[in-house]
This record gives structure tokens, sequence and C-alpha cells, in this order.
């Protein structure tokens, strides 16, 4: 039986209750992050054949998003058993989610292979480096600052350029991260809206709302990807 319940020693402003004898925490962060798991699904399944770069690292991001959110609410829901270590494998695959995105936005042909190439290893470097670096620390400001670098310069920046340069697609991609980007003052200045509300469930509805954004990008860009482009140098 669910029931919230103050006497399993955790804080109040946690939701704890039980269920099964197990003592629980953070129910909404469960429903808003598998909401967002449910949607990445759905979206994963939706970039058909035949599969661009642009696409398959798309499709990939939303795969190993729906993986991320998933196990992320589970880490929040189980956090009184598995403390910070049940969250390593959302950080884990919420930074090989970002790969992707960043992956997709460099792979269209307006680059060329060389800095393709570079840029690559820039996105693998920093993806190792800071993901041993949250599960060494036990931080999740290193997840936070992959995805500010990862979101930020690869999606926004790549995706304002390629906007610039006459693909509109891709003003979905920079409205997407301009959805994001109060993630950033949500959690550090730990803005909690309620109780039953607060900024992690806060921050999960700006992510849903970037998901389906970044879809609309991909869908609409799909038909320019056969033509050719200027590759910059």
């Amino acid at each position: 039986m669910f029931m919230l319940n103050t006497l399993c020693e955790i804080s109040p402003e946690k939701l704890p209750f039980t269920w099964m004898g197990l003592c629980l925490q953070e129910p909404m962060a469960l429903v808003t992050n598998w909401l967002i798991a449910v949607t990445s699904s759905f979206l994963f399944f939706q970039i058909k054949k035949p599969y661009s770069q642009f696409r398959k690292h798309w499709r990939k991001f939303y795969l190993y998003f729906a993986i991320s959110t998933f196990f992320g609410g589970i880490g929040h829901l189980f956090f009184n058993y598995f403390d910070v270590y049940g969250k390593f494998p959302c950080w884990i695959f919420g930074i090989i989610a970002s790969y992707n995105a960043g992956k997709a936005m460099i792979s269209v042909n307006m680059l060329t292979l060389d800095l393709q190439g570079k840029l690559t290893k820039m996105l693998v470097a920093k993806g190792i480096g800071l993901a041993l670096l949250a599960i060494v620390t036990g931080s999740f400001i290193f997840i936070m600052l992959d995805a500010i670098l990862s979101y930020l310069i690869f999606c926004l920046g790549f995706g304002a350029y390629y906007w610039k340069k006459g693909y509109d697609s891709f003003k979905y991609t920079v409205y997407a991260i301009i959805i994001l980007f109060p993630s950033i003052f949500i959690f550090l200045l730990k803005l909690n809206p309620h109780l039953w509300f607060n900024k992690d469930d806060l921050s999960h509805v700006l992510m849903f709302l970037t998901i389906i954004f970044f879809y609309i990008g991909v869908r609409k860009f799909t038909k320019f990807e056969s033509q050719e482009f200027t590759p910059l140098n």
C-alpha cells in the first residue's frame, strides 16, 4: 500500500512514502523522469530509415536519454538505499546521450571531415573526463557541466550557425536550448516552486519540452539532407 510516511528518517521535503515495506522518496521525480523516458522512447522509433549520420546520432540520443531518465527516476526513488551510487547509471547514459546530440550536430556536411574529427575528439574527451570526475566526487555538477558544454556549444552554437546559413529547421534546435537554459539557474539557485513540484521536477518539464523541439528540428531537416552543403573551413 502506498502512503506518505515521515518515519523513514528521510527529510519531509523529499516526500517520503512506504511501499511494500520500503522507504522511498521523491515520487514526482519518478513521474517526471519516466515521462521523459517514455517520450524519448517514442521519438526514438519515430526516426525512420534511411539513417544519415545526423538522424542516426539523434536516434541514439533519444535511446540513451530514455535509458538515462528511466534510471534517473529509480535513482531518486531508491536514494535511501542506493545513495548517490544509484544515480551513476543516469549520469553515464546522460553523458552518452549528450555526446550523440553533439555528434549529430557536427555530422551534417556543412563541416569538413577534418573539423568533424577534431570536434568528435573534443566530445569524447569532455564526456569521459567529466564522467570520471562526477563518479569520483559523487557530484552532479560535472554532469551539468557536460550538458552545458554539449548543448550550448554544439546544439545552440552550431544550430544558430546553420540557421544563419538559411536552414530554418535548426531554429527549433536553438529554441530547444533556450527552453532548457533556465534549468541551470533553477538548479544553482534551488528554485523550488512547491513541495510537490521542486527544482528537479521543473527542470524535467523543461527537458521534456526540449526533446520535443529537438525532434521537430530533426524531422524538418530530413528533407534537406540530400542536398549538398558548402563545407566550413
